[in-house]
């Protein structure tokens, strides 16, 4: 609270927003100094911080759309397939591990010497601080399915899927302290993940699945919305986004993002250092970055606001589009075809002003 009122900090966050508004390249964490950033680290590994040798194995990550298909309406059926879907997960983990461990007792005479040397006590990969992730992909469209409307459409809508993240939260902590392994709900990536599930569902599901994949069907652009976000194309304001999928974050763990798109537009830094603030004090969102597009030109190797089809310096149509792909920016010609579509429909944030 008091952090926003001195001129300093102020002037720090409007530079900050202007370098997020210009290139993209900034990311808001919010350390509202609660249980939220509380370390998971041992007392041993505060004191020694270096022993702090973790590492997320790999992440499984489940498709709720498909829970949706399956229990047709029966929420009693598909809380019993959701635990089924969890529990695959795990043994999927549990077996990645047994298999990472084998590989490491040959220390160094195995293919992960390096992961097995030992200088300090402890082998360099210290597995029993291994976390293994459990992400989700299109729990929107799980909501729609069984609610009939997306979440930012109404408040039960959003409140069932807080219920199914909730319960997957629950049932992780459960069997984390089972099996003594450190299961966590993380939010995943899914560059092809949500494209995949989508073209397998309309395979095997059809024709429930054609109701609710976003995209375009016809030319095979199909796409879930990623893990525990709002609908892309959702016509809903910057803080509303921020405030509803913050509500998510407090159940996830690792990084955790809100993703605002600027598209080609260019935003004032004194709006987006007011959002910023709005963010912090009516939200309990972890972290927001803001999403700008570019349109590089290889013949005058100039870089413009937008994704454009000629370049607006020399007129060459030889461009190449340049936009965020989940966490980090890339050349759009190596996105899938679900990602393009995902990038057509995505709501563009040009007013901050409410």
């Amino acid at each position: 609270g008091s952090f926003w009122k001195n001129k300093d900090a102020q002037d720090f966050i409007f530079h900050a927003c202007n370098a997020a508004n210009l290139m993209g390249s900034t990311c808001f964490v919010f350390d509202r100094d609660d249980k939220s950033f509380v370390s998971a680290l041992s007392d041993e590994e505060r004191d020694k911080p270096w022993l702090n040798r973790s590492a997320a194995i790999q992440t499984v990550t489940l498709n709720l759309p498909r829970l949706g298909y399956k229990s047709a309406g029966d929420e009693k059926k598909l809380f019993a397939l959701l635990d089924e879907f969890i529990k695959t997960a795990v043994k999927a983990h549990v077996q990645k591990k047994d298999f990472l461990e084998k590989l490491l007792s040959y220390a160094e005479e195995g293919p992960l010497a390096v992961l097995a040397m030992n200088h300090d006590g402890f082998p360099f990969l210290r597995m029993n601080m291994a976390r293994y992730v459990i992400g989700v992909v299109g729990l929107n469209e799980l909501v729609q399915i069984c609610q009939g409307k997306e979440m930012h459409q109404s408040s039960a809508a959003l409140e069932f899927g807080l219920k199914i993240v909730d319960y997957i939260k629950r049932e992780t902590e459960r069997l984390s302290r089972e099996l003594k392994m450190k299961f966590i709900l993380g939010q995943s990536l899914a560059e092809t993940t949500a494209y995949r599930f989508a073209r397998l569902d309309l395979k095997y599901f059809s024709p429930a699945a054609g109701r609710y994949v976003k995209g375009d069907i016809a030319e095979g652009a199909i796409y879930y919305t990623n893990s525990t976000h709002l609908n892309i194309a959702a016509d809903v304001i910057p803080l509303q986004r921020a405030v509803q999928e913050g509500r998510f974050h407090q159940y996830l763990e690792g990084e955790v993002f809100t993703h605002i798109q600027l598209g080609g537009s260019s935003q004032d830094g004194n709006k987006l250092s007011r959002f910023i603030c709005n963010v912090y004090d009516h939200s309990v969102n972890r972290q927001i970055d803001f999403n700008p597009e570019f349109t590089f030109c290889p013949a005058c190797q100039k870089t413009a606001r937008g994704l454009n089809k000629e370049c607006p310096h020399c007129g060459s149509a030889d461009v190449e589009g340049i936009a965020r792909l989940t966490k980090y920016f890339s050349k759009i010609s190596s996105w899938n075809k679900g990602k393009l579509a995902e990038l057509k429909y995505r709501k563009i944030n040009e007013s901050f002003d409410k």
